[in-house]
């Protein structure tokens, strides 16, 4: 019934070899390459930027109408405070209650003019698109890539 053992398992190692070595090279042409398509998109990225300015506006455009933005905001909100009361001043002798208020007022009104007359001079600003030389990485020759041989 039962049957006979299986045979033991044989283990066959190969004779030992040198190790084989394989080595890749990247000619020096597409790194050139590559630094040429980095170029294209730095040209077309400030061409794409140029166009953002002429539609929105420069940095220092928009740094201009956000000052002028808060000038007016700082004129506003001056203008709408109340004017002295007689009532009050006859009760309390108080001439103005929102004297202390106003000389704030009046120091951001100054500040944000002093800000929005230094954001006019810089607004001819336009900061200049940013493309570079070809990389130092594009410029080796090929042999500054290549493995160094082993010496035994």
């Amino acid at each position: 019934m039962g049957g006979s053992r299986p045979s033991a398992p044989v283990t066959v190692m190969p004779a030992p070899t040198a190790p084989t070595f394989y080595q890749s090279l990247i000619p020096q042409e597409s790194f050139e390459d590559t630094a040429a398509y980095l170029k294209r998109i730095q040209e077309e990225t400030g061409k794409i930027q140029k166009q953002r300015y002429q539609e929105v506006g420069t940095p220092a455009e928009l740094g201009a109408r956000m000052a002028g933005r808060r000038l007016q905001e700082t004129s506003s909100y001056g203008a709408s405070l109340p004017k002295g009361d007689k009532y009050l001043q006859q009760t309390t002798g108080v001439t103005d209650p929102y004297a202390q208020l106003k000389d704030a007022i009046g120091a951001q009104k100054y500040q944000a003019l002093t800000e929005y007359d230094a954001a006019l001079a810089r607004i001819g600003d336009v900061p200049a698109p940013t493309v570079d030389e070809t990389p130092s990485w594009a410029k080796r020759p090929d042999s500054t890539w290549a493995a160094k041989q082993a010496s035994s």
